[in-house]
């Protein structure tokens, strides 16, 4: 009876391991992007603008919370900081700026992917 009962523990166990690892790009859509910096994603606002503003400025800069008066959730409340310049000179400590994130940074390559964007003319 034991030998059964290992047998279906072991079977169903390794049941939902492989489930969960076949399907952790889908449950976990942002974690491949926070690990790789690749700069050739395409420079739209869906592809990696939006992605790095959830992943480092969402918590602080939405609707409920409002951090400085700031609310970065759509495309033209992103643009709106851009256009001032107040997106850039915040990710890049900039003198004059307050610097988000505040206490850390954001990684070279999301701040080379934003000014792409940017010098490509911040397509949506």
């Amino acid at each position: 009876m034991k030998r059964i009962y290992a047998v279906l523990f072991f079977g169903i166990s390794f049941y939902l391991l492989g489930c969960y690892y076949d399907k952790f790009n889908e449950l976990h859509p942002l974690d491949g992007y926070v690990n790789t910096c690749d700069e050739t994603l395409p420079d739209t606002y869906d592809s990696v603008t939006h992605v790095i503003i959830q992943l480092n400025c969402i918590s602080c800069h939405n609707s409920d919370v409002k951090q400085g008066d700031v609310v970065l959730e759509t495309y033209d409340q992103v643009k709106r900081y851009v256009t001032s310049g107040q997106l850039m000179g915040a990710v890049r400590h900039e003198s004059g700026y307050q610097p988000m994130p505040p206490n850390t940074s954001l990684r070279d390559c999301d701040i080379q992917q934003l000014q792409q964007w940017i010098d490509n003319g911040m397509p949506q």
